[in-house]
Parts: structure tokens; sequence; C-alpha cells
């Protein structure tokens, strides 16, 4: 059996990225990020496994659906083929909330729905953060739901503030009421816009929007139902969508305040809208 370090510069000169050996040498060895660099000269522990990954990956497949997980802001999450793969930039999104949500709200109580959950990894990270609020997580998808639901098992001693509704955007969520709303809608319009390779695995469904703006808009259309005196909701939003979203929230958000943000390279990609309530 050859040591990880073997297995490692064996997958590198067939030109994998060095970020892909390593999350495969982690998963099939179990280890952190500690333990690689330990144990790097150990014998790995399932090679033909690894080798069978590393082979999957050249031949396209990601190597999250390969392992059937990933990693967000450090929580181990499930996946599959059914919902997206988590990104850094969504990452972001999360931290901000966070802290919208404690400068706004301080210590209240409140109700938090993520929207278009897929694998859950907004609404779940917000919960193990903030875990003394209530939160309802919504997706179209019942394969997506399936997934959020058998995230929060594994994520959670006990799980019982977070509750799980199937259908399209706040239609599940008619007569409840919400403090905050946070949403990664689909918002790709053009096929030839997405690579190939996650046009190939990733579900059409949470990345087409036909205008980019549809979701967005129908959200800010309905979001008054749900909500009740102080509000925010935020936003991940494509690139250059600027211009497009700021006559959507004048025309439907005209006494809120909003502010756009940008992500770790410097594009414009969230959108927050707040309302104090006064």
């Amino acid at each position: 059996m050859p040591s990880n370090r073997e297995a490692y510069f064996e997958a590198l000169k067939l030109d994998v990225p060095k970020s892909i050996i390593e999350f495969a040498l982690k998963e099939v060895n179990g280890f952190t990020n500690l333990d690689l660099t330990k144990y790097f000269d150990e014998p790995i522990r399932d090679y033909p496994f690894f080798k069978n990954a590393i082979e999957r990956y050249i031949n396209g497949e990601m190597i999250e659906y390969v392992f059937k997980k990933t990693y967000f802001l450090s929580y181990p999450f499930t996946i599959n083929k059914n919902v997206l793969i988590p990104r850094q930039e969504t990452e972001q999104l999360v931290l901000s909330t966070i802290e919208k949500i404690k400068s706004i709200f301080n210590d209240e109580m409140i109700t938090i729905a993520d929207i278009c959950t897929g694998s859950g990894c907004i609404g779940l990270s917000i919960a193990k953060a903030l875990p003394n609020n209530k939160y309802y997580l919504t997706d179209i998808s019942k394969e997506a739901l399936a997934v959020a639901k058998e995230n929060a098992k594994n994520l959670f001693d006990n799980h019982k503030n977070i509750s799980f509704f199937l259908g399209d955007m706040l239609t599940p969520l008619i007569n409840k009421k919400v403090d905050v709303i946070v949403c990664n809608p689909p918002y790709i319009e053009k096929i030839e816009e997405i690579d190939k390779r996650t046009w190939e695995q990733e579900p059409h469904l949470a990345l087409l929007a036909t205008p980019s703006t549809y979701f967005y808009e129908e959200l800010l259309k309905n979001y008054q139902s749900i909500v009740d005196g102080k509000y925010l909701i935020g936003f991940e939003i494509g690139e250059d969508m600027e211009n497009l979203l700021i006559p959507l929230i004048e025309k439907y958000c005209p006494n809120s305040s909003y502010t756009f943000e940008k992500d770790m390279y410097g594009k414009t990609r969230f959108l927050f809208i707040m309302n104090s309530g006064i």
C-alpha cells in the first residue's frame, strides 16, 4: 500500500489540482488538515478508493459528488446531484447575514427562512451560529429537501427548531411570519454561461432563471405577506445584476434601505434589504 505522499505525487503527475488531491486523501483516510500533514508518510488507508476517486475526477466528475460530501464554513455537509455544491461566495453571504441579524435584532428570538435551501448549507449554518431562533427551510425539490433534512440530523443533536417545507419560493410559508429571509436563488439566464462540468452534473432547476431576475422579483413581490415590522432580506446575486435589481427594490420595497456588497474577488455578489420597523 503506497503512502499518502506517494499517492499525492502520483495524482499530481496527472495534473489533478492540489486541492482536489488533498480533499480525496482526507476523505479516504478520515483526516483533518492537521492529520494529513502528520501522517503524510504513513500508508494510505484505502488506495483503490483513492485511485478510483481521482480517475472519476479526471473523467469529469466533481470530487464532492464522488464522496457525496463537502465542507461549508468547516461544517461537513452530505450532498448528491440533487443539490448544488456550496460555493465559497455563499459562505460570505452566511457570515454577513449573521452579523446583520445580530446588529438588527440583538438578542431577540426571531424566525429565519432559508428559501431555495438545497443542501441546507445556508439556513443550517446560520442555525449553528444562532441556535436559539426558529428556522424554516424551503425548496421546490423534494429530493433536495431530503438532503437538507439529512444534514440537519447530522449537524444537530436536536433540531426541533428547524422546520422543512416543500414548495415554490414563499408559497409554503403562507400564514407564517418571519423576521429574516435569506435566499440564493437560480439566476443564470444563458446556458452558455455555465461551464460544462457544472451543467452536466449540478441540478438545472437550481441554476437557470428566465429572466435572471425572475426569482428575486417573485420573492420581493410576496415578502410582505410573511414579514411584520422590522425585517432583513439577504440575497446572493449574479455578477452585473445590480442595475437590474435596483428597480425591483424601489418598486417593491419603497420604505426599506438596501446595500450591495462585494465578494472576496471584488465582485458585487450580495444584496441586503432592511427595514427597522419604525
